[in-house]
């Protein structure tokens, strides 16, 4: 993972050796849409990858610290020589996951922009757009600027931006022929903000309406209000209404309820809405309109609403925005996703684990194993114990050890049964986790290993 090469031919530098080419093996999801407009983006430039591999940081789980991804690629460790606790990727899974997510957006017809806030690591985000992602999301103007840096062309902002610092930032961006920033509308007082932020922009800010649900998130709640403020939109020279969003994972992400079919029922506002702002020609100087909703949990009932686009003015891009699915996990993900293993032949792999080692046997019963908040997600699911790793061996845990508890650096376990019963002081213990999105964040160095336990790969993340 030395440098970022074009995707027209292997490219075995990546991470965990990942390889990125432009045909159906991979499944891009190069121009898929009904649009004809901007192309897919193409890896990232290799001078500030390069740049980044090489930069130190302290990074808790390896033997060295501070130390680079650089270093790590060259110090033919193991997993045994890593400090515990451990968060590390699978460079098997983690390449099936980059490699499946594409190909299944180019068999649904539909275009990529990863929520990139997931791993903030900009080798994964060159990953995904080498296998054609037609750009990134970012929730902040924040996560936007690091994007930019590391020459991201097109960044869809997934808020309405109303800090004048950061709208000033947007102003500057704008001149930059090379970067395109989008971002989301949700209010008249937002829309005033902007115009009076951007005047004198290089060129109008690209900006989507955002519809929501009550008692939800951000968005427009009725449709009407939604096509009033894209009047209002439409009326201001330093924006150009270029299409729709929405985030149906405001809805419960579980698909043993009614939540799909209320999904199904809600998403049909956003061709609605695309067809009455053409009918008034809200979109007048756009190349195309953007329609674009898909977290990780329903981007197959996105990508179905979204099959047929309607007859407008202008071309449809149509756009999901999953993160997740990079490195989905045993649980949260597993439960919601469209290719989870109980939904999909070939389903993604959860690619994150961490290793931690039991420090007390302090009563029957209970275990405590040395990792906590600190260190691992807990928001959606505790983790999961998978295995135990003890003399050389790895072996399955079919239950009874269970985690009950997290502290900031303890885990609480309830055993049972003779698994359980087994667990003793310095066994290592491999945990299955569950949302990327909080295990990134806590980890600025995050070792790939192999199929046979080697570290081969280090990613750096930007948090």
């Amino acid at each position: 993972m030395t440098e970022t090469t074009p995707p027209t031919e292997p490219r075995p530098d990546t991470p965990g050796g990942v390889t990125a080419t432009p045909d159906s093996t991979t499944g891009e999801c190069r121009g898929t849409g009904s649009s004809s407009g901007p192309p897919a983006a193409g890896p990232l430039p290799a001078g500030p990858l390069s740049a980044l591999d090489s930069d130190p940081v302290e990074a808790r789980s390896l033997p060295d610290s501070p130390t680079s991804a650089d270093r790590v690629r060259a110090a033919d460790l193991c997993l045994g020589d890593l400090w515990l606790p451990a968060v590390t990727l699978d460079e098997a899974a983690l390449r099936h996951n980059l490699d499946r997510f594409a190909r299944w957006c180019s068999e649904r017809g539909v275009d990529l922009a990863p929520h990139a806030k997931t791993t903030m690591a900009p080798r994964l985000w060159s990953e995904q757009l080498a296998r054609g992602a037609w750009g990134l999301t970012a929730a902040t103007v924040a996560q936007a600027r690091v994007m930019r840096r590391f020459g991201v062309p097109r960044v869809l902002i997934a808020n309405e931006v109303v800090d004048p610092d950061q709208l000033a930032w947007l102003s500057g961006a704008l001149a930059d022929p090379g970067f395109t920033p989008l971002c989301l509308v949700d209010s008249i007082e937002g829309v005033d903000a902007m115009d009076r932020a951007l005047t004198g922009a290089a060129r109008p800010l690209p900006v989507l309406v955002e519809l929501g649900v009550t008692g939800r998130r951000t968005g427009v709640r009725d449709l009407d209000q939604a096509l009033d403020l894209a009047r209002v939109v439409a009326s201001r020279p330093t924006l150009a209404l270029v299409g729709v969003e929405a985030f149906e994972g405001v809805f419960p992400q579980r698909r043993d309820d009614d939540s799909p079919e209320r999904v199904r029922a809600w998403l049909d506002r956003l061709y609605d809405f695309a067809r009455r702002a053409d009918s008034e020609g809200l979109f007048d100087g756009a190349a195309e309109v953007i329609v674009t909703a898909g977290g990780s949990s329903y981007p197959d009932l996105v990508s179905d609403a979204l099959a047929a686009p309607p007859e407008l003015s202008l071309p449809v891009r149509r756009i999901v925005r999953s993160g997740c699915y990079v490195t989905h996990d045993d649980l949260f993900m597993e439960r919601a996703s469209p290719l989870r293993s109980a939904a999909d032949d070939d389903p993604l792999r959860p690619a994150l684990s961490c290793h931690a080692r039991v420090l007390s046997r302090p009563e029957p019963g209970r275990a405590l194993l040395g990792v906590g908040k600190r260190d691992v997600s807990f928001d959606v699911d505790l983790p999961v114990p998978r295995a135990v790793l003890r003399d050389g061996e790895r072996v399955a845990l079919t239950g009874g050890v269970r985690v009950v508890e997290l502290n900031d650096h303890h885990a609480f376990l309830d055993l049972s049964g003779p698994d359980g019963e087994a667990l003793r002081v310095g066994d290592v213990v491999e945990l299955g986790l569950s949302h990327a999105c909080t295990v990134f964040d806590k980890w600025p160095l995050i070792p790939v290993v192999d199929g046979g336990g080697r570290v081969v790969d280090a990613v750096r993340t930007l948090f």
